[in-house]
């Protein structure tokens, strides 16, 4: 089906899988399910989400988040898997996505069927005969359960130990693979008045999407609801940190100093730059400025930050003499794909805007 907006729906939480490329995995050994699990506490932490399951397998791995109202799960999965694939491509020598596609998700409704979710999740290892035994499998949150290691509150929270010990078991096999297809199909999981829930949510996200794909309608390079690929940009460095009040928060623009020159070498030279960019349209030929700020580890763009693209954490990798960076914005049904690489202080790089309705390509 196709993908649902990322909204944010009370007493929810999202279903989320995410698989390797094809012909590769995800996990090879021991180091890298221990990186994930790092990382995935990591942003626990920061983005302050629930994680009532999860389980890491060798080409896949779901997790069952529940996102705070302030921060979008895509954010939250853009920032993980990225870090993921960094660590995994410099580990590993290899370039190129290591995830098939960003991730799957299926809104669950926590009521009534929290228990029979994480129920599969713990359950894969053994359904994929790689266990005989679910609370044995190292890579899932099964410990969490049986140990009662309440570090996470939202076990404490919304599950006892008791009632979960009890129903680990009992669903049929029928009612187990019912759960799993729907599951995998993604959309909505829950009752009536939770789906009418889901579907008002989605109804307002729409809404806000309209108007602000009716402000970008405006734009010199007509952007509206679409797939916009191949958007390629020339840079030149700026000599000194000037910032703009509209995409910079005061707290970050106190701190910029003008500087007599900057020199990108180190992948921590890119923190606290300022970058002017030309866009142009590959196929109207027409261009426009932007402004691409990297402070305190956000990047934000000036051009499409008054579309609704906030600052978002971007990655960071070295190439021989190349500076590489990578990030993903979202707003609405819109995302952007950023790529950039400095060399010789001069920046080229793509990005990806993609919609829902119309093609353009830019250069």
């Amino acid at each position: 089906m196709a993908r649902l907006p990322r909204v944010y729906v009370e007493n929810a939480v999202y279903y989320i899988s995410c698989r390797a490329a094809y012909n590769e995995k995800l996990f090879k050994g021991e180091k890298d399910y221990r990186m994930y699990l790092e990382l995935l506490e990591k942003y626990r932490k920061e983005y302050n989400f629930k994680l009532f399951a999860y389980v890491l397998l060798p080409e896949h791995l779901h997790l069952l988040i529940e996102p705070s109202p302030d921060v979008e799960i895509s954010d939250i999965m853009h920032s993980l898997n990225t870090a993921y694939s960094k660590y995994f491509n410099s580990y590993y020598n290899r370039r190129g996505h290591l995830f098939r596609e960003r991730f799957r998700a299926c809104i669950v409704e926590k009521e009534g069927y929290l228990d029979s979710v994480i129920k599969h999740i713990h359950n894969n290892p053994v359904r994929l005969k790689i266990t005989d035994n679910a609370s044995a499998y190292p890579y899932s949150s099964t410990y969490l359960y049986s140990k009662k290691d309440y570090n996470y509150k939202e076990i404490e929270e919304a599950l006892s130990i008791e009632r979960y010990r009890k129903n680990i078991s009992a669903e049929s096999k029928d009612k187990e693979l019912d759960l799993r297809k729907r599951l995998h199909r993604g959309g909505v999981l829950g009752s009536k008045e939770f789906k009418r829930r889901v579907k008002e949510e989605i109804q307002k996200n729409k809404s806000v999407s309209s108007e602000n794909s009716k402000r970008r309608k405006n734009h010199v390079i007509g952007i509206s609801l679409g797939v916009i690929v191949l958007l390629a940009f020339l840079a030149g460095i700026v000599k000194y940190l000037r910032f703009q009040p509209r995409s910079i928060p005061k707290e970050s623009r106190k701190e910029a100093v003008p500087l007599a020159s900057v020199v990108i070498k180190e992948i921590k030279d890119l923190n606290n730059t300022e970058w002017t960019v030309k866009f142009t349209s590959r196929n109207e030929g027409k261009s426009f400025p932007d402004t691409l700020s990297f402070v305190n580890g956000k990047f934000v763009s000036a051009w499409f930050h008054q579309d609704g693209f906030n600052p978002t954490n971007y990655s960071v990798t070295r190439s021989g003499n190349k500076i590489i960076w990578e990030t993903m914005q979202t707003s609405g049904n819109a995302t952007i794909s950023w790529r950039g690489e400095i060399e010789a202080n001069k920046m080229r790089g793509i990005a990806s805007l993609r919609s829902k309705d119309k093609a353009q390509d830019l250069i």
